[in-house]
C-alpha cells in the first residue's frame, strides 16, 4: 500500500508522520510512504521563508534520513508519472495527484492532504483520501483514516489501529494560520479520556519520552535535526583529511577512535571536530545540549534550559559551522534562531512537572 503525501501535511504534521513511520516499521507492515518529487521542490522553495524555513528544513532532513535508514519512505522518481497535463495555476497539485494515480496502478493508494482542491481531485477520481485536522492528530488517527477510506472503496483491510501510537496531547511545534505559532502546554490526561489515547504496552513498545512543553518539543527537533548534520560533517572532514581509519585498538587513543564511526554519538563527532579545529567552549556545552534522553544523566528537557543556555548552544553551533565552513549548519541555525525567539516570546503556562 502507498501513502502519498502533500506538502502541507509534511509541514504541519511531521511529528505524526515520524511516529507513523516508526509504527509501520515496528509492526512489519507493507506500507510505503511516498514523497512526490514536486513536494521536495516546494520544500526547497519554503526554506527561504522566515516563518516556515525551520519547518521546511526539518521536513527535508527527515525525508533524507528515512530514505537512508528505512524502507518505509520513498521519493517518487521522475519516470514514475502518468504525464497528466498540468494546469499552470495548479501544476503542483496536479503533480501530486498524478503521483497518486501512478502508484494506484500497482497497489492500493491513500492520498493525505489538507488542500480542498486536491482532495476533491482524489475523491472525484476514485483515489481514497485522508484530510488531517489542524491539530489533535496522531499516528493511530492516520491508520484509522487509512482503514476507513480503503473500506469505503471496498478494499479488505486488516489493520489493527490499536497498535499505532494514539493521541497523547503532546504539544506539537508547528506553524499556525497566518504564521502565528500557537504553543500551549496541555493538561494531564484525565481518567475519562477515551481509548484513542496512547496505550503503553508491557513490552515497552511506544515507551518514549513525551514532551510536555513547547520548548521540549522544539528541543527534540533541534536534536533530531543537528545530530545527523554534525555526523555528516564529521564524516566529510574524516574523508577530506584522509583520517578515515575505522578503529584504533590502542588504549591511548581517544575514546571515539576506539569504536566504529557508525556508533559515534554527537559528543564523539564534536570531540573529533574539536581535534581538528579549536572549538568555542560554552556553558552548557553543545554536546550536553544535544544529548538524547537515554544517552546521559546530563540530559535536560527543553524548558529546563534558560534562554541564555539556548543562546549559548546556538553560539556553539555557529562556531562549528563557521570554522568548518558548513553552509547547511549555518543556514539551518539562522531559522532556528528565529523560531527560538518566537517560542520564548509566546506566553506559556508552566507544566508543574
Amino acid at each position: 500500500m502507498y501513502l502519498v503525501l502533500d506538502t502541507n501535511v509534511v509541514i504541519d504534521h511531521l511529528d505524526v508522520l515520524k511516529w507513523f513511520s516508526k509504527d509501520v516499521e515496528a509492526l512489519g507492515l507493507r506500507i510505503k510512504i511516498v514523497v512526490p518529487h514536486v513536494l521536495l521542490s516546494e520544500l526547497d522553495g519554503l526554506k527561504g521563508s522566515k516563518s516556515l524555513g525551520w519547518f521546511a528544513r526539518q521536513a527535508s532532513g527527515w525525508i533524507l534520513d528515512r530514505m537512508r535508514e528505512s524502507k518505509t519512505v520513498k521519493v517518487q522518481a521522475r519516470k514514475e508519472t502518468l504525464h497528466t497535463p498540468l494546469d499552470p495555476v495548479r501544476k503542483n497539485d496536479v503533480a501530486i495527484y498524478d503521483c497518486a494515480k501512478f502508484f494506484q496502478q500497482t497497489g492500493y493508494v491513500v492520498l493525505v492532504s489538507r488542500d480542498n482542491n486536491l482532495l476533491l481531485d482524489g475523491f472525484s477520481n476514485d483515489v481514497p483520501t485522508v484530510c488531517p485536522p489542524r491539530r489533535g492528530w496522531s499516528s493511530r488517527d492516520l491508520a484509522r483514516g487509512i482503514a476507513q477510506e480503503l473500506a469505503h472503496f471496498g478494499v479488505p483491510v486488516f489493520l489493527d489501529v490499536s497498535k499505532f501510537r494514539g493521541h497523547d496531547h503532546t504539544p506539537v511545534y508547528r506553524p499556525s494560520r497566518g504564521s502565528r505559532e500557537l504553543r500551549t502546554t496541555m493538561p494531564p490526561k484525565s481518567e475519562g479520556d477515551g481509548d484513542d489515547r496512547m496505550d503503553v504496552d508491557d513490552d515497552g513498545f511506544h515507551n518514549e519520552y513525551i514532551p510536555s512543553h513547547a520548548l521540549d518539543a522544539l528541543h527534540l527537533q533541534v536534536i533530531d535535526h543537528f545530530t545527523p548534520m554534525l555526523k555528516d560533517l564529521a564524516a566529510r572532514v574524516r574523508t577530506s583529511t584522509g583520517d578515515s581509519v575505522e578503529q584504533e585498538l590502542s588504549r591511548h587513543a581517544p575514546w571515539y577512535r576506539r569504536k566504529g564511526f557508525d556508533t559515534w554519538t554527537v559528543g564523539d563527532c564534536l570531540e573529533y571536530l574539536g581535534s581538528k579545529k579549536r572549538l568555542l567552549v560554552t556553558s552548557p556545552s553543545l554536546r550536553v545540549f544535544l544529548l538524547g534522553r537515554s544517552e546521559d544523566r546530563g540530559w535536560r528537557r527543553g524548558q529546563d534550559w534558560s534562554h541564555q543556555d539556548w543562546q549559548n548552544a546556538m553560539t556553539a553551533l555557529q562556531d562549528v559551522g563557521t570554522k568548518f565552513e558548513d553552509r547547511s549548519t549555518l543556514i539551518s541555525l539562522g531559522y532556528l534562531k528565529l523560531e527560538t525567539e518566537r517560542v520564548f516570546k509566546t506566553p506559556m503556562r508552566p507544566t508543574g512537572i
